[in-house]
């Protein structure tokens, strides 16, 4: 199952409407219609935000093939630090980062 698949799936055994998960996830509604759809794959803090709204984790609504490529790919502990550290930082933090790995990409 896709990760679109996974939400639809859990709004209706919840249910709950798209518009409402959008609300509880602090999204658009038009951003989850897109990512039910298939045609957009949600960020990881976006992914958070609509497990922490259906009341799981965003492990389980990642995609059958997003879990396996998870599994097979090696551990790396400096990544995963990283992504730690990143995870603790307030949202305008995480906007320098991302501005920062723009800039860096671009070179």
């Amino acid at each position: 199952m896709t990760i679109g698949e996974k939400i639809k799936q859990r709004l209706k055994e919840k249910g709950m409407s798209q518009n409402e998960l959008a609300r509880r996830a602090g999204l658009s509604s038009s951003g989850i219609s897109t990512i039910i759809s298939g045609s957009f794959e949600p960020r990881m803090d976006n992914l958070r935000q609509i497990a922490q709204a259906l009341d799981c984790q965003p492990s389980d609504l990642l995609d059958d093939d997003g879990i396996k490529k998870e599994q097979e790919a090696p551990r790396d502990p400096l990544r995963e630090s990283i992504i730690r550290d990143y995870d603790r930082l307030p949202p305008e933090a995480r906007q320098l980062v991302r501005q920062y790995i723009d800039l860096l990409a671009k070179r």
